[in-house]
């Protein structure tokens, strides 16, 4: 019976989650302190948000944008924190006779190329985002109808030590399989570059899937009769699914604390209900059948593919239900 109401909440969350979605692809770059490693924006209308780390004062971080005529570049300049060194914005445009007074001194500037700088400004206030969950901290913004094309740079450039930032760049939501997949890892990583400790970060799906192994290993001694490895897998898999929805509530909860209350946060409780849906429901086919029937390995391939969908999971607990619902019965 489980897998029969499984695709009516499928299309029923699709539609509330999937037509309002206004994420950005998350991405980190690395290595381009100079302007001949510039980091390449392959779509510049495309939505990213490129991830930087600015180690020393002077340091500088090069861009690379190839715009067409008709495209609009897009940025916005953000850091973790009120109190975050402030960086600033340099862009360089070809062709462009905009003065360039004020220029700071590390910055590479191509021959022919015009410039404007934008400041970096303590942000008084910070704004929900409620797909990672974050806290944005914007500090610069610029936007440009493009009338002449070519490659067009931007350079972030920082006074003091140890600034990091982001730039979110475009303005078309778009995402590849990858990247939709890969979201949860790139979030991960996006809570290390707001200073958090991984540890820290995977405490509560660790809690979650010790604490559930406990409870599971201890109510099976009391059982005779030996469980499969589909059992197992589904079991694990069930509460990696809660386990990560743990992760995105305390993170929720912990930037709520600095922004104050948002609409979005009912984003970020849906987003965290179906992993937290899904992983019961795999956690009660582990439970209630042994040995698997055909519906029950259905349900838990729907539930693995729906886990890669929603990004529930951490990607290995989606991976774990597709496994316990292919490996034979008899190991």
């Amino acid at each position: 019976m489980t897998h029969r109401w499984l695709l009516p909440v499928f299309f029923t969350i699709l539609i509330f989650i999937v037509l309002p979605v206004n994420a950005h692809v998350p991405v980190s770059a690395d290595d381009n302190n100079r302007l001949t490693s510039a980091f390449s924006v392959e779509k510049p209308t495309k939505s990213y948000v490129v991830y930087g780390h600015l180690h020393d004062a002077g340091d500088v971080g090069y861009y690379q944008f190839n715009m067409n005529s008709g495209d609009q570049l897009k940025l916005s300049l953000m850091t973790p924190g009120f109190d975050a060194p402030l960086p600033d914005m340099v862009i360089m445009s070809p062709g462009n006779s905009v003065s360039t007074n004020g220029i700071l001194k590390p910055v590479d500037v191509p021959q022919g190329y015009g410039v404007e700088v934008i400041k970096g400004q303590k942000p008084v206030t910070a704004e929900y985002e409620p797909f990672t969950p974050a806290a944005i901290f914007n500090v610069a913004s610029y936007s440009k109808n493009i009338t002449q094309p070519g490659t067009y740079y931007v350079a972030v450039v920082s006074p003091a030590e140890e600034t990091r930032y982001s730039i979110a760049v475009g303005y078309l939501e778009e995402f590849s399989v990858s990247e939709w997949i890969l979201v949860p890892v790139s979030v991960i990583n996006t809570h290390i570059w707001e200073g958090q400790s991984i540890i820290v970060i995977f405490v509560p799906f660790l809690a979650i899937m010790i604490l559930g192994l406990i409870i599971i290993a201890k109510r099976e001694q009391t059982n005779q009769i030996k469980k499969p490895l589909s059992f197992w897998l589904a079991s694990i898999a069930g509460l990696c699914y809660l386990g990560g929805a743990s992760i995105v509530l305390v993170q929720m909860v912990r930037v709520l604390m600095v922004t104050g209350f948002s609409s979005g946060v009912f984003v970020t409780i849906i987003l965290a209900f179906i992993p937290i849906l899904l992983g019961i429901l795999a956690l009660r086919i582990a439970r209630s059948s042994s040995p698997l029937s055909r519906k029950d390995r259905f349900s838990l391939g729907i539930i693995g593919l729906l886990g890669l969908l929603f990004w529930a999971g951490l990607i290995i607990g989606p991976v774990i239900a597709i496994i316990a619902a292919l490996v034979p019965e008899h190991y």
